[in-house]
């Protein structure tokens, strides 16, 4: 008698990676760089899609994030294309982070023996943990106070665009989508890289190429052609959407990801920002304290900024990556950059009393009384 099974053996196409990739949901997955964030949008970032930065207002800790995300791919012997309109991309490649083993959790809690200075029934209760323990082997960690060497750079395959010394294109206007010549300078360079075979998903040699770009539609892409005829807020809106769109398009199919910073605060639009943030797969947005009341506030003396999820995409799957936490910090320690789960103080310890114990109560009848007066 035949025993037939009631199920099913599930089957799934052999994918090889390639060195400093992974394989989840049947799609390479690369890291930024940075394991906190690599935890927070899922596990890396997906081959194939976009991953938008919403710069801070300084634009710093932006940079930082572009510098990870170079580092990861020289390291990973990834194929790089850097292309940035505010600054040399020759000049960004000499002060990446150089690779390290993982650092020692040094944690903001050094007193771990020490009693906690609240009430006894909580001192059973277990810690809250800021960190997200995002221990794997995937990815590298980097130490911010040293730079790799020029030798190591010089190993790599890396395509420059220094957008600064890009020339107009003799080209009718006509014949492509873009008013301004930057971004139809770009999108072909772009394309004439992938056209390498390499880069096809369905390819024998396989190899990543990992596209960083810095400051998308900052006053330097503006500037373009103002001595013809200055470009209207209408048109440049336009040419980022649809530099977005067609980005997409050509790294859809592709062993590549694109990781773009745009400075969004210069946008005052938030229709604007809406659809050039439905072009993308997934975005996040910094928020620094530099310059703002936040930086004085002991509340938020441990960080340095706060870190928010504005998009995270369902890319091969039936649902998006939710982490355990969506109120996140960071901060910039002098070797890494860390992305932790937001937790606010108890109680500060400045001031003895609580503000509302000195408030005064004034009744309105005759029989006045102070609320510190009142004994329960």
């Amino acid at each position: 008698m035949l025993n037939v099974s009631s199920g099913f053996r599930k089957t799934t196409e052999a994918h090889p990676t390639v060195a400093g990739s992974k394989l989840k949901n049947n799609i390479l997955f690369v890291s930024s760089g940075i394991p906190s964030l690599d935890y927070v949008v899922g596990g890396g970032l997906p081959t194939g899609g976009i991953f938008g930065v919403e710069e801070d207002v300084l634009g710093s800790y932006g940079r930082v994030l572009t510098k990870y995300f170079i580092a990861e791919g020289v390291v990973s012997n990834h194929h790089l294309f850097i292309a940035s309109a505010d600054h040399s991309p020759e000049e960004t490649v000499k002060e990446l982070p150089q690779p390290c083993v993982n650092p020692s959790n040094d944690r903001t809690s050094s007193n771990v023996n020490n009693e906690m200075k609240i009430a006894w029934r909580y001192e059973s209760l277990g810690k809250v943990e800021s960190s997200f323990d995002y221990e794997s082997n995937f990815g590298h960690h980097f130490d911010l106070s040293k730079h790799i060497d020029v030798e190591t750079v010089k190993k790599c395959r890396i395509t420059y665009c220094d957008l600064r010394k890009c020339k107009n294109s003799n080209e009718d206007k006509s014949k492509h989508v873009f008013r301004n010549d930057l971004y139809y300078n770009l999108i072909t360079k772009i394309e004439n890289t992938l056209s390498n075979k390499e880069y096809d998903r369905d390819s024998n040699n396989k190899s990543i190429l990992r596209i960083s770009i810095h400051a998308l539609g900052s006053p330097m892409w503006f500037s373009v052609d103002c001595d013809e005829e200055p470009l209207d807020c209408n048109a440049y809106g336009k040419d980022l959407i649809k530099f977005l769109y067609c980005l997409r398009r050509l790294i859809q199919d592709k062993n590549a990801v694109a990781f773009v910073t745009i400075p969004s605060h210069l946008f005052d639009d938030d229709h604007l920002m809406n659809r050039l943030l439905y072009s993308i797969d997934n975005a996040v947005r910094i928020e620094s304290f530099s310059g703002s009341n936040k930086e004085t506030n002991p509340v938020y003396s441990e960080y340095h900024g706060l870190f928010h999820l504005t998009k995270l995409s369902a890319m091969h799957s039936l649902v998006p990556f939710v982490p355990s936490s969506l109120d996140l910090a960071f901060k910039l320690k002098r070797k890494k950059f860390v992305i932790e789960k937001l937790h606010l103080p108890p109680e500060l310890q400045d001031s003895s009393e609580r503000e509302q114990d000195d408030i005064t109560a004034i009744p309105k009848t005759c029989g006045g009384f102070r609320k510190k007066d009142i004994e329960f």
